[in-house]
């Protein structure tokens, strides 16, 4: 993902983005542009399962280790 969407490493990526972010901000604004436009957006499952644990997305590469 770093290099795929041309983040920067000592960025950490999009995902990092995300949790600096706030997974609650991140799905409700891909909940705006998924009502905006449903063909090209859809809300990915894994934000409401992470949410509802209290997880974050860094949390799913410590359970992998």
């Amino acid at each position: 993902m770093v290099n795929g969407y041309g983040f920067p490493r000592w960025r950490g990526g999009p995902m990092h983005l995300a949790d600096a972010w706030g997974l609650r901000a991140v799905r409700d604004g891909l909940a705006a542009l998924a009502a905006e436009d449903p063909p090209s957006w859809r809300l990915p499952p894994l934000l409401d399962r992470l949410l509802a644990e209290g997880r974050a997305l860094d949390d799913l590469n410590r359970s992998a280790s």
